[in-house]
C-alpha cells in the first residue's frame, strides 16, 4: 500500500470533538477541515481525523510528506496534567513609575 492509500483509509468523516475525543481518547489526532464554534475561537465543533497516536509526531506520519493538505492542526484530547509555562515579568520600581505616568 503506498502513501495516497493509507492516507485515504486513515481519513474519516467530519466528527464533533466530543465524538473524536471518545474514539481516540488520551491521544494526539492531526485534524483538516477544522470547524470552529466561532469565528476565531479555538473549540473545535468539527474536524476530520487524518492521522492519530500517543505522540504529535506519530499523528503527523501519515500527512508528513504530502502537500494534500495546506490546513492541518495536531492536538490532544485528553486533559493535560502538565502545568503551562507562563513567562515571568517582573516589575522593579523604574517599570512601574513608566506604567503609571
Amino acid at each position: 500500500m503506498d502513501a495516497a492509500e493509507q492516507l485515504v483509509s486513515a481519513e474519516t468523516a467530519p466528527l464533533g470533538w466530543a465524538e473524536i475525543c471518545a474514539r481516540y481518547p488520551d491521544q494526539f489526532v492531526c485534524l483538516v477541515d477544522v470547524v470552529p464554534v466561532e469565528l476565531s475561537s479555538p473549540e473545535i465543533r468539527t474536524a476530520r481525523i487524518v492521522g492519530h497516536g500517543p505522540t504529535r509526531r506519530a499523528a503527523f506520519d501519515p500527512i508528513r510528506n504530502t502537500r494534500k493538505y495546506p490546513r492541518w492542526s495536531v492536538v490532544f484530547t485528553g486533559e493535560c496534567l502538565k502545568p503551562l509555562r507562563r513567562p515571568t515579568l517582573i516589575l522593579d520600581d523604574e517599570a512601574l513609575k513608566f506604567l503609571s505616568s
